[in-house]
C-alpha cells in the first residue's frame, strides 16, 4: 500500500480482509470442534462398552483425580505468583560471612601440628588384625586350622 510518508516497516492489512474471512473461519472452527467432540464421545462409548466394570471405575477415578488436581494446581500457581510479585527486589549483598576455622586438640596417638602450620607427612596405617568368622550350624574346628 502506497502512502505519502516514509516507510517505517509497519504492516497494514489490505482493506476488506477481515470482514468476510472471519465469519467463514468461525464456521469452520465450530464445525471442526463439533466433529472432534462427536469423535471423542463415540470413542468413549465404544471403549466403555468393551471394558469391565472395574476398569471403567479405575478410569473414572483417574479422570476425577486429574480434574480435582487442576484447580488446586492453579491456586498454588496464583498464590506463588502473587508472593513473587509482592516481594520487593533487594540488591545482592557483596559481603561474605566470616570464615572461622577451629582446630581441635590432637588425640592421644596423633601429633599436634608444628608451629609452622604444615601437616606432617602421611604415615601408613597399620594393617587391621584378621577377623574370625563363626559359621552357625557347623561343628567347631580346632584352633590350629587358622583364620578365614
Amino acid at each position: 500500500m502506497m502512502h505519502g510518508g516514509p516507510d517505517y516497516g509497519f504492516y497494514e492489512p489490505p482493506h476488506g480482509a477481515g470482514a468476510g474471512g472471519s465469519r467463514q473461519g468461525g464456521r469452520t472452527r465450530l464445525f471442526l470442534g463439533a466433529v472432534v467432540i462427536a469423535f471423542v464421545v463415540t470413542l468413549a462409548v465404544i471403549i466403555g462398552q468393551r471394558l469391565s466394570d472395574q476398569a471403567v471405575a479405575v478410569l473414572a477415578g483417574a479422570v476425577c483425580g486429574v480434574g480435582a488436581s487442576i484447580p488446586t494446581s492453579l491456586l498454588i500457581a496464583w498464590v506463588t505468583r502473587r508472593r513473587h510479585e509482592a516481594r520487593p527486589v533487594q540488591p545482592q549483598q557483596s559481603t561474605y560471612p566470616p570464615v572461622v576455622v577451629i582446630q581441635s586438640p590432637p588425640h592421644a596417638g596423633q601429633p599436634a601440628l608444628p608451629q609452622g602450620g604444615y601437616m606432617p607427612p602421611y604415615v601408613q596405617p597399620t594393617p587391621p588384625t584378621p577377623r574370625e568368622f563363626t559359621i552357625v550350624g557347623e561343628e567347631e574346628e580346632p584352633a590350629s586350622r587358622g583364620h578365614w
